[in-house]
């Protein structure tokens, strides 16, 4: 009689405790970055090496602001998010030397047009480790994995010819990271930092995000905050790095 009603407790609890533990919540993060662009690459052709070349120095691609989005979900102490970027660059310049990319020769003084085009998606895991709570304010700590995959273009173009050549590149790479939270009146004001990265056989990439929020109605959240992306591709046909860096703004709706 004991060994089922202790059987009989036991089931009781697996029954109510998760249903009364279990926190869900739901949303989707609308941000637009003002970021800077640095980069430079090199392509391969046949084995043999074109011209080194800078982003802006070279092609003359100018800095650009665009949007980004994520949605995600919160299921007790896990948080799953899926993201997506897409940002596109455009430049004009006119060469002061003969200037070879992906086995094409454009000659000095030629007006070159460049475009750029990159997809970003992302996917990521995080698990609180800590959310004690002292106070008015609440601190989280967890771990993040997370899957990044960048899929990208350069074309360019002769001006005077009308001669073009793109060169793709494509890179996907799990990353570990880390987030840290602190909110304070039951979360209506919260700063939030998440840092992942990934370096391996020549390629890295390292990602930071470091916001604040100010919740002023329920399921708003009014978001800024500042963002960096370096990424480095190692790859037999191109050689390339890519850093964006800069502040956002923007807005989250959750419930």
């Amino acid at each position: 009689m004991r060994r089922m009603l202790a059987a009989a407790l036991l089931l009781g609890s697996l029954a109510t405790g998760p249903a009364t533990a279990l926190a869900i919540e739901a949303g989707v993060r609308a941000e637009y970055w003002f970021p800077t662009l640095s980069g430079n690459a090199q392509t391969t052709t046949n084995g043999l090496p074109d011209t080194p070349f800078d982003l802006q120095g070279t092609l003359g691609v100018q800095d650009e602001d665009f949007p980004f989005g994520e949605a995600f979900l919160g299921v007790s102490r896990f948080t799953f998010r899926v993201g997506y970027m897409q940002p596109k660059y455009e430049g004009s310049s006119t060469l002061t030397q003969d200037f070879v990319f992906n086995g094409e020769t454009f000659t000095v003084s030629d007006t070159i047009v460049t475009r750029m085009d990159v997809k970003m998606f992302d996917g990521q895991v995080q698990f609180d480790l800590l959310r004690p709570s002292v106070g008015v304010a609440g601190f989280t700590l967890g771990l993040i994995l997370q899957g990044k995959l960048v899929d990208g273009s350069i074309a360019v173009q002769s001006a005077g010819t009308g001669i073009t050549t793109t060169q793709d590149f494509r890179v996907g790479t799990p990353m570990i990271g880390a987030a840290a939270g602190i909110g304070f009146l039951k979360n209506m004001i919260r700063a939030d930092a998440r840092a992942t990265g990934m370096a391996y056989s020549g390629s890295h990439a390292y990602e930071v995000d470091a916001y604040a929020s100010f919740a002023p109605f329920p399921f708003v959240r009014l978001q800024g905050g500042y963002r960096y992306f370096d990424l480095e591709v190692d790859e037999s046909d191109v050689l390339a790095n890519l850093t964006l860096s800069g502040p956002y703004v923007g807005i989250q709706l959750s419930y």
